[in-house]
């Protein structure tokens, strides 16, 4: 600790920090502009300028200078006074006083300053500049006349974002930020604007509806990816005007600018049930009335079982959690899935198989009253537990790995938050990253070595790093105690390094670099996603990650762990709560823990698995007897986003009655015989669980306008089935549930789960897997179906924010293959697989290999998995549209 005074008062604060950051801990003012805690100091204003002893003469920027043993700071002095004043006065010469319509009227810090110094006069002239006003890009305007310069924008956009959009241009008094005097072409995520400190960067959304004063603030969670962002929704009049995240301003696009969904003009707001084939408006009790008879009649000639539950990783836990209670004492069957089976799901399972399933001890269940969405589950002293949660990584630890591969993800896109642990990562002149994956991403250029390997062999490729490890360091073994180590290692190493580079397209001596560098590492981290656990064989994909991580995984250091990426917002959520059909919350046996549950439900549990979502298709498909005669959907749009639409869309049309709970008419919805409309992130009260496992806690901001909460739709539909659930809230439902999920033991809202007090005890037995490729269909060309940034799911093609950055979709082509086809920019391409065929207009890109190429899956007019048929991944023919 260093020992200072500031303004006479005795500190001590940690080595390193600056003399601001001292100050500003301990309640101190000192007046700055360009500092901000989010970003490293810039020391642009000097506007923060203190006198320091000992020290040169000059006062020094305090946001730059370190504090030092025995220093003294004089903070407030007529001289520094008189500094600022000056400082500030040469910043307002050439300001315009447009204060009364600039939209950052009211958190102006410039505003603030000018106040706070007794700025009444600038006594200065100076050359006026051109105002450079930029109208045209989409979401954000800018005003080169309000900007300070201060630099603020140009460091959280290279330094945090890594998009490095915005940069300095011109010297001097002639400094701007901008890009060149043409419209932006970013990520659009916003972050520049809640980082200015006036109003040079202005949300287009927000821009003339509301003073900063007149808004009610919110704070709630991002409805989008599994990356679980806090943030405030600002409300006014019973509308949402913006959201901002108050704490390190970080949010994507979606997030920032997606809260229009809330409002969108589609939003359902009536029931609807289908009369001679149509879909018309009903009364909530017509409807309901409606919805239970069709379900009741179903149950009386087929029996419960025939009714099959898909829950929603869009749902809260405390709905997904009420909806499976039903189909499992209501109804008395396991037969529920949800979405997250295509994708999440198939991670666990994967990471499961190799480090086997999650085990407790040391735990006991308090009897006193519990707070609100806190686990009355209390950690002994010597708590311990194993499995796969033991190895899943932490998201705020991921930018202390000293090593991070990236396979088979789009970092940015899939879970932006991955993204900004990365950057924060590559500050660590010792940090190496590795990505992985057939196309371009972004972090390609910031990777320390890329590997691009053929689509669909990433088992092959993993295959090779484990044996690059093991050619690395010879007589190498695990840090973790691994089983079957000797015989998994004497078959990797039947086949030759050269061959499997080759098999997989990349060079070998790329894979002995990567593995040379996973071996060396202490905290190794391998973050996996949507374009390998899309594929059919996602769960041994999985497998094939959780075998590398046993072999280099050092979970014990700090940012080391598997990090695989949860599509949606509460897609570990469905999981966690028990939306399986092979689990009861907290993955806890079926045969094994029904005892607890049917205790507290006070009703046998069914011991028997169910059939998951892809096997009730598969029977529909057979028409097997026991096929699902009836579907209940939380939501999710089936049709939309699981392989093979088409299909997808007969096989819902087979059962005799649907039952959809949605916020729009979805494809999938549009097949239902009742459609309930539901409240959504914004008018919710509940939690989420976000792909770490970290709980976060809804409060609703504003009342739904027609729609219900899921939770109260299914106790309405229970109760008129014969099974009254009466919970009343949330958080009653909440605390039902937690009592049986020791697994969440410790964790309230903020917190993650498993508690860091909770022991690990790790273990894990090598899976072999098969490396085959195997790419359906025919055609020259692989076609892989993925996500994009702007959009998360169909949710956001319903949002203006998303919609005005990326309307629809075009199919990705590298130029060559362009060339070949005699195609340009925006010419249409028609895209033709074994199940079916689509025109899309192309966007020429180096970023895909020849042969390859990407369509985003968003979209109802260009409906990617049209083409597919059980992966993401399929072969095509391309043809001049």
């Amino acid at each position: 600790m260093i020992n200072l005074t500031i303004d006479g008062k005795a500190l001590q604060v940690k080595k390193g920090k600056t003399v601001l950051e001292a100050a500003l801990e301990n309640g101190i003012h000192i007046p700055h502009l360009c500092y901000h805690p989010a970003i490293k100091p810039i020391g642009s204003c000097r506007i923060c300028v203190v006198e320091v002893k000992p020290g040169p003469p000059r006062p020094q920027p305090a946001c730059t200078t370190q504090v030092a043993e025995g220093m003294e700071v004089i903070t407030q002095s007529e001289r520094l006074l008189e500094l600022r004043r000056e400082l500030v006065k040469f910043i307002l010469v050439n300001h315009p006083l447009d204060c009364p319509w600039c939209d950052k009227g009211g958190e102006c810090l410039l505003q603030d300053l000018t106040h706070e110094l007794g700025i009444d006069l600038v006594d200065y002239e100076a050359l006026k500049l051109p105002p450079h006003i930029d109208y045209e890009s989409p979401l954000i305007e800018r005003y080169s006349t309000r900007c300070v310069t201060c630099g603020r924008c140009v460091r959280v956009c290279r330094d945090r974002v890594g998009a490095s959009a915005i940069n300095f241009e011109s010297r001097g008094y002639f400094t701007e930020l901008g890009c060149g005097h043409v419209p932006l072409e970013c990520e659009f995520c916003g972050t520049c604007i809640d980082i200015c400190p006036v109003g040079a960067l202005i949300n287009k959304l927000f821009k003339y509806s509301a003073r900063s004063w007149e808004l009610t603030k919110t704070q709630t969670i991002c409805p989008y990816c599994g990356g679980g962002c806090n943030y405030e929704v600002q409300t006014k009049d019973g509308h949402v005007h913006r959201v901002r995240s108050e704490g390190s301003l970080l949010l994507c696009g979606r997030g920032r600018f997606g809260f229009t969904v809330v409002e969108a003009p589609d939003r359902l707001r009536t029931p609807m049930i289908k009369r001679d084939g149509q879909l018309v408006e009903a009364g909530w009790e017509e409807a309901l009335n409606f919805a239970a008879r069709g379900l009741k009649e179903v149950i009386d000639s087929a029996g419960p079982t025939a009714v099959y539950g898909i829950g929603s990783p869009r749902a809260t836990n405390e709905a997904n959690y009420l909806f499976q209670k039903f189909f499992r004492v209501g109804l008395g069957h396991n037969n529920l899935d949800s979405p997250a089976r295509y994708n999440f799901a198939r991670a666990l399972a994967g990471i499961a198989a190799v480090f086997g399933e999650p085990k407790l001890s040391g735990l006991e269940l308090e009897s006193g009253k519990i707070k609100v969405y806190q686990s009355p589950w209390k950690i002994q002293e010597e708590a311990s537990g194993s499995g796969f949660p033991f190895v899943l990584g932490n998201t705020h630890h991921l930018n202390h790995a000293d090593v991070i591969l990236v396979i088979g993800a789009d970092v940015t896109p899939e879970m932006p938050t991955y993204g900004w642990r990365i950057m924060d990562a590559l500050k660590n002149e010792n940090f190496r990253l590795l990505v992985a994956n057939p196309r371009k991403t972004k972090f390609d250029r910031f990777a320390h070595l890329n590997l691009r390997y053929h689509p669909g062999s990433e088992r092959l490729l993993l295959m090779g790093l484990m044996e690059a490890v093991l050619e690395a360091q010879p007589g190498y073994t695990p840090h973790l105690e691994a089983e079957e180590f000797e015989d998994f290692k004497k078959n990797l190493l039947k086949t030759s390094l050269a061959k499997v580079a080759k098999q997989a397209g990349v060079k070998d001596a790329d894979l002995r670099q990567a593995g040379k560098m996973l071996a060396q590492a202490q905290a190794p981290a391998i973050i996996f996603g949507h374009d390998l656990l899309a594929q059919e064989q996602g769960q041994e994909n999985a497998t094939a990650v959780a075998d590398l991580f046993l072999l280099i995984g050092q979970p014990c250091n700090k940012g080391s762990g598997l990090y695989p990426i949860a599509e949606k917002n509460n897609t570990h959520g469905v999981c966690d709560v028990g939306v399986l059909p092979n689990y009861l919350p907290g993955y806890q046996s079926l045969e094994e823990s029904g005892g607890p549950f049917a205790k507290l439900w006070e009703r046998p549990v069914p011991a028997q698995p169910g059939i998951n979502l892809a096997e009730m298709l598969n029977k529909l498909e057979d028409n097997e007897p026991d096929a699902p005669r009836a579907l209940y959907l939380l939501g999710g749009d089936l049709v939309r986003l699981l392989p093979n639409s088409a299909r997808t869309e007969k096989l819902l049309q087979k059962v005799r009655f649907m039952v959809v709970q949605d916020a729009f008419l979805t494809d999938t919805a549009r097949l239902a015989d009742v459609v309930l409309p539901v409240a959504i992130h914004a008018e919710l009260d509940g939690t989420y669980t976000s792909t770490d496992g970290r709980l976060g806690c809804l409060q609703p901001a504003l009342s739904p306008e027609g729609g219900r909460p899921d939770w109260e739709i299914i106790e309405e539909m229970s109760r008129r089935l014969g099974y009254p659930m009466n919970y009343g809230s949330p958080q009653a439902i909440f605390a039902e549930m937690a009592q049986l999920l020791p697994i969440w033991a410790g964790i309230k809202n903020g917190h993650r789960w498993p508690h860091k007090k909770i022991r690990a005890s790790l273990s894990g037995n090598f899976v072999p897997f098969s490396t085959a490729i195997s790419i359906p269909g025919e055609g020259k060309y692989t076609l892989m179906v993925g996500k994009t940034l702007a959009h998360s799911g169909s949710y956001t093609t319903h949002a203006q924010g998303p919609q005005t950055i990326m309307p629809g979709a075009t199919l990705k082509i590298n130029p060559a293959d362009a060339k070949a086809l005699k195609v340009a920019e925006g010419d249409s391409v028609r895209v033709i697989s074994t199940q079916g065929e689509i025109t899309v207009p192309i966007a020429v890109t180096v970023e895909l290999p020849r042969g390859v190429v990407f369509l985003a899956d968003h979209f109802g007019d260009t409906p990617a998995n049209l083409l597919t048929s059980n992966s993401n991944l399929c072969r095509v023919q391309l043809q001049k549209g």
